[in-house]
């Protein structure tokens, strides 16, 4: 399989990429660590010694960014390499298979919701590593090519939670205004009195029955939430989209991992208080 996949690690997802490749380890160490190589595939070029425990600047060349830092936690040829780049880590493991051996890298990300970003980035990095083993010319950075990336790991992961820019302190919903457990949410007030909701259930939560003070435009973008109006359940999937009207009796049933987003016509729910 050349698509990278999403496990649970602790509290974390890792993003894990295998390839089999037709290399001994020895030289696909040094396309790992030698600057002459990482060239042809890496995005930037890592300055710092080669050695577990030292400090590594990460060099993005013909650009005027400032270099990137990180640290070098694993260093053990030609088996093991892990570092840290701003708070991400980052490790490759390579397994002799034959006369070849498998490549397995594995990244934590450091916001579940750029997962999607970071795995298509990384497929496109780990396609020309490949390249420059076999002695193939590396793949250009290609708009078609990044969206077909992007809309096939869009399909696989999602994003799995909403961006941190989306869930600062003065969007959160007071404990006061939503007392669900389990239940994240981040409140929207527009100017003509309307407000927008965003849920994100951290586990199996149920809202229980409220009477709908207004008009409630409701979309499942993760997970499956069950929606009760007037007594009769409706099951929702990953895109659908449904109206709650005014006075109706409504509550709603997510699965842990759901997210929603509400619009309501009116002002049902308080900010929280700035931190």
């Amino acid at each position: 399989m050349r698509h990278g996949t999403l496990t649970k690690k602790g509290d974390h997802v890792a993003l894990r990429f295998e390839r089999r490749l037709a290399h001994p380890p020895q030289k696909v160490w040094r396309a790992l660590t030698e600057n002459a190589e990482l060239a042809h595939w890496f995005p930037a070029r890592i300055d710092g010694p080669r050695e577990a425990g030292a400090a590594l600047s990460f060099v993005f060349p013909g650009e005027n960014a400032a270099p990137m830092s990180g640290k070098l936690t694993v260093f053990d040829p030609p088996k093991v390499l892990e570092y840290m780049w701003e708070g991400e880590r980052l490790r490759w493991e390579l397994k002799p298979e034959g006369t070849g051996c498998l490549l397995v890298f594995t990244t934590i990300p450091s916001d579940r919701a750029q997962v999607t970003r970071d795995a298509q980035g990384w497929h496109f990095c780990i396609d020309n590593l490949e390249a420059r083993l076999d002695g193939r010319p590396a793949a250009k950075h290609d708009k078609e090519l990044f969206a077909r990336l992007n809309a096939e790991y869009t399909a696989r992961f999602g994003l799995g939670g909403f961006p941190a820019f989306l869930r600062s302190g003065a969007n959160r919903v007071a404990a006061s205004s939503l007392d669900i457990p389990g239940l994240e949410a981040s409140v929207f007030d527009g100017v003509d009195g309307t407000q927008v909701v965003l849920c994100h259930a951290t586990q199996d939560a149920n809202t229980g029955e409220r009477l709908q003070d207004f008009d409630e435009y409701l979309v499942v973008l993760e997970g499956s939430y069950v929606l009760s109006l007037n007594g009769n359940e409706m099951p929702l999937a990953a895109g659908s989209e449904f109206i709650v009207p005014k006075g109706a009796r409504a509550s709603g049933r997510y699965t842990a991992g759901t997210r929603t987003i509400h619009a309501f016509g009116g002002r049902g729910l308080k900010r929280a208080e700035a931190k």
